[in-house]
């Protein structure tokens, strides 16, 4: 990881706070549930519902924030692995342990 100082005037847009999320629950690379979550407390609220979801079917997640802007709604991802990406991923699985 790296870290710099910022200047807050670099970004082009941002939003309000995020309270809906999806999950994504990998079987494997090709079995999946998908879950969205709304009116959620904060993301560590979403992290540990999602944890203890995965720990009980003994499976992987991944997740992302639900957010909406001008182009309409969309995903951020913000953990997890995605054994079905053709691109770059996220290395390490959630939940951890």
């Amino acid at each position: 990881m790296r870290v710099e100082p910022v200047d807050p005037r670099d970004t082009e847009w941002e939003t309000g706070s995020t309270v809906d999320y999806r999950v994504i629950f990998w079987i494997g690379a090709s079995e999946a549930s998908e879950y969205d979550l709304f009116e959620a407390e904060d993301v560590h609220a979403v992290i540990e519902w999602a944890d203890n979801e995965a720990r009980s079917r003994d499976c992987s997640y991944t997740l992302y924030a639900k957010v909406q802007n001008r182009d309409g709604v969309g995903l951020v991802w913000l953990a997890g692995i995605n054994p079905s990406a053709a691109g770059p991923t996220f290395g390490r699985r959630h939940p951890l342990g």
